[in-house]
């Protein structure tokens, strides 16, 4: 277990990540050997890819494949993860209470979990030919179980990144290139519309496609996380002092910093509340020279114009948030231009193919740092891990990862109820086909696709502008971490030679 020297002053504004082999072996103390953070990104990428399909495109497989009323859909998964998001602050507080044989706190939940979960998510998206409740009911079981044991390997996941380096400049490095994993998922996931839109070409059905996307993006994605076993923890551990789940738990009112960004994201739930497909699907296509694009094809070339540039731009995150003043100053950044561009889009509309290359050109330039928000969200989550250690003498990795797990879950939630509801009010039956539905329905897509989004960015930044936590703390907060950890580990060898 590596820690850093007591004697070691910590400037985190100036720390320099020095320069290490490609595939270098051996990193210097407290920092990350390229070879483990490529295998780090790896994993990301690998349960990201299940995650995302899940959260993507579960509500369409029940509405458009299972044939379930869009409001009906909208509520049993909605409540379910509700129900489900309340279990991760135990599963947290359980991580953190424990200390493995081998001395490591996460590493038991990131070797085997992966199997199980990539075995139920591919049964989730199987049809078993049985009516809407029996439908229901098998979902409801599936889902259950693979949220529960998901939740341990996602925290274990996520909170790696806290114990990988003891330095929060370093630390920042290692989360661009988990939230460049995490984009390399986004690509792939991007790639199901324009296979949907190809598969009567391919001469295979909806069914069968996504018995295949469950296969391959669900046990596959999750074959690919067992490559974060390969990381170390080199922040000491400090054991827990012995106290009730709900003290664990109550330990969260020190993190100041968790608790806003926790709030941001909820409010932020109108992004993405209403799924890309039905806009593309129902309302777009494209005659080019006399051929026609169908909307899912679009939405795949509209996600990969989107996401060129900024995706390139996250491998630039890190220096951009030293040169903007901090990480903070990016996600700041990036809900204003995303709020205000979206703005101008709507009014462009996107109904000719020159609109379309506009509203594209815009949305691209927004997202250049709205790709970044991830990154910034989770360097300020370590962080927030660090500080309440400064506070309270105990790390919390598994309680505040489990409560960013809670958010998260409780948002999709908020999501899938919106969504049915808006749906349902909307008329929307997938029995119809693709000219059947209601007008309401057809002109409420545009305004729902680009406008929502907007109204969440606004309402992230007003809790998220609370936030206080300044360079010279955070440097402190290091200084001060390094001298107990070194000071604890020369304690345990003592007793030790005892």
């Amino acid at each position: 277990m590596e820690t850093q020297n007591s004697g070691t002053s910590v400037d985190t504004a100036n720390v320099k990540t020095k320069r290490r082999g490609l595939f270098s072996k051996e990193a210097d103390e407290g920092y990350v050997p390229n070879r483990e953070l490529f295998a780090y990104s790896a994993a990301l990428a690998g349960q990201n890819l299940t995650y995302q399909f899940v959260t993507q495109w579960l509500f369409y497989f029940c509405t458009d494949i299972l044939k379930i009323g869009a409001k009906k859909v909208g509520f049993f998964t909605g409540f379910s993860r509700i129900w489900d998001a309340l279990n991760d602050p135990i599963v947290g507080a359980i991580i953190d209470r424990r200390r493995c044989k081998n001395g490591q706190k996460l590493h038991p939940y990131l070797g085997k979990l992966p199997i199980f979960i990539g075995i139920l998510t591919a049964l989730m998206f199987v049809d078993f030919g049985v009516g809407e409740t029996a439908a229901v009911v098998i979902i409801l079981c599936i889902y259950i179980g693979w949220d529960f044991t998901y939740s341990f390997q996602d925290v274990a996941l996520w909170g790696m990144m806290s114990l990988i380096s003891p330095h929060p400049h370093e630390r920042a490095r290692v989360s661009q290139w988990l939230n460049i994993g995490v984009g390399a998922a986004w690509g792939a996931i991007s790639l199901i519309p324009m296979i949907m839109g190809a598969r009567e070409k391919i001469g295979i059905s909806e069914k069968l496609l996504f018995l295949i996307f469950g296969i391959v993006f669900g046990f596959g994605g999750e074959l690919m996380s067992i490559l974060a076993y390969k990381t170390k923890e080199r922040v000491e551990f400090v054991a827990p002092p012995k106290q009730s789940l709900l003290k664990d738990i109550a330990l969260l009112r020190y993190n100041k910093i968790l608790i806003l960004l926790l709030l941001a994201q909820i409010l932020n739930f109108f992004n993405g509340a209403i799924a890309w497909i039905y806009f593309f699907k129902y309302c777009v296509s494209v005659n080019i020279g006399g051929k026609v694009i169908n909307g899912e094809t679009v939405q795949f070339y509209y996600g990969i114009l989107v996401s060129a540039f900024s995706a390139v731009s996250m491998f630039f995150a890190v220096k951009l948030a030293d040169k903007l003043g901090g990480m903070k100053n990016i996600v700041i950044v990036a809900q204003v231009m995303n709020a205000l561009f979206r703005v101008v889009a709507f009014f462009i509309g996107f109904d000719t193919l020159p609109k379309m290359i506009a509203v594209i050109a815009i949305i691209s330039v927004s997202s250049i740092p709205t790709n970044m928000v991830g990154i910034a969200q989770r360097s300020l989550l370590c962080d927030s891990i660090d500080y309440t250690e400064w506070k309270t003498g105990k790390r919390t990795e598994g309680i505040s990862n489990s409560m960013q797990n809670l958010t998260n879950k409780f948002v999709d939630a908020l999501k899938l109820i919106f969504s049915g509801l808006v749906l349902s009010g909307l008329g929307y039956d997938a029995n119809l086909g693709l000219e059947g539905q209601t007008q309401a329905f057809y002109k409420a897509q545009w305004p729902l696709f680009m406008l929502l989004p907007a109204l969440g960015s606004v309402l992230y930044l007003i809790p998220f502008l609370c936030i206080r936590y300044s360079k010279a703390q955070r440097a402190q907060v290091e200084k001060d971490l390094a001298e107990r950890h070194a000071e604890s580990l020369a304690n345990h060898e003592t007793e030790s030679v005892k």
